[in-house]
């Protein structure tokens, strides 16, 4: 970890976590890959001149990283701030496995019927009792299967030919909702989201897309502990703003905040009351924190970042369980590695 400055607006100090020849990046923001005591991320790191890809966990305490795999890694599930780290290995059978953040200890949880199509990365709870994916049969139609990891029974919650599933997320809330992206085909004119449920066929549809909201860029997550899914769209000419949360029971959404500015990849606290999001269209793509409750929101830091048309460039930004640290990537050094900034308490006292 090396302290590259600190940031002269929010006082943040920016570090950079991991300096490796090899691309590097966060994985994802909307459910962050990192412990559930704050003190541990995931890297997914990827091949590059004969060097193999991998995953580690890096201890923002310490600074040590802890090798996870030492080949290129499958998208890792969502499991936002857990005990452990989900993954798929291929080989003679697709296999799920998880690590412990902490101890590292390894497990193979289940193998998955790849007979039923091509496997997304998948979701697991957060008590650890399911395991969702989206799954892509030959011929274009697209479903969503469930496991229960307890009793191994598995079956299919949604099978359609006119979309195609994907980004799906476990609940936070206890309750095991499953969010899912459903985009409309073939020309995914329309982004719909709705949530499943294991023990029950049906999708419950969130009041987003026209003719509600401008439509959804595909990135969303869980607001906290409740049924409502905080998500970035399009913007209209009119727009006052591209920030909207939704609940399974509202009839309309509602948007967070009035601003020019227009926002992509979107990651909510695990308190629930702060956002984060990167202002894309913005010179070194400042990454902002909001507050749910207030709508206030500033830059914590410039990520410097430029898009390369790989999605390591992309910033994913999330903060870490305990509101101490913003995790993203950056290639503000030349290629794609992965930054901290340490985020001040009066920076978020100011936002309320």
């Amino acid at each position: 970890m090396k302290l590259v400055e600190t940031d002269p607006n929010s006082g943040a100090e920016i570090y950079q976590l991991v300096d490796d020849p090899r691309p590097a990046d966060n994985i994802y923001g909307e459910q962050p890959y990192s412990s559930a005591d704050g003190t541990r991320v995931a890297i997914r790191f990827y091949p590059k001149n004969g060097q193999p890809g991998g995953l580690s966990f890096l201890d923002l305490e310490d600074g040590s990283h802890h090798t996870v795999l030492a080949e290129a890694p499958r998208f890792p599930a969502f499991h936002a701030w857990g005990e452990h780290l989900y993954y798929q290995q291929g080989g003679d059978e697709l296999v799920l496995k998880r690590c412990n953040y902490q101890t590292l200890k390894k497990e193979d949880i289940t193998s998955l019927p790849t007979e039923e199509g091509r496997f997304s990365y998948g979701t697991a709870s957060q008590d650890g009792r399911y395991y969702a994916a989206s799954v892509h049969p030959e011929g274009g139609s697209s479903k969503v299967w469930c496991t229960d990891l307890s009793t191994g029974k598995s079956g299919t919650l949604a099978h359609r030919d006119d979309y195609h599933f994907k980004h799906e997320q476990f609940s936070l809330d206890g309750n095991n909702r499953i969010l899912i992206q459903a985009n409309e085909m073939p020309a995914v004119e329309c982004v719909h989201l709705g949530a499943l449920e294991p023990d029950r066929e049906g999708i419950t549809w969130f009041p987003v897309d026209r003719p509600h909201t401008p439509r959804p860029t595909g990135h969303e997550a869980w607001i906290g502990r409740t049924d409502h899914i905080f998500i970035s769209t399009g913007s209209d000419e009119d727009s006052p703003g591209n920030l909207w949360t939704a609940g399974l029971n509202d009839n309309a959404p509602t948007l967070v905040s009035v601003t020019p500015y227009r926002f992509g990849h979107v990651s909510v606290s695990r308190c629930g009351q702060y956002w984060v999001g990167d202002a894309t269209q913005e010179r070194d793509i400042p990454i902002h924190i909001g507050s749910l409750k207030s709508g206030n929101h500033k830059c914590l830091v410039l990520s410097r970042t430029e898009h390369d048309g790989q999605q390591w460039s992309h910033t994913h930004p999330y903060m870490t369980s305990d509101n101490a640290w913003l995790i993203y990537t950056s290639n503000r050094g030349g290629h794609s590695q992965v930054y901290g900034a340490k985020i001040p308490q009066e920076f978020l006292n100011r936002l309320s």
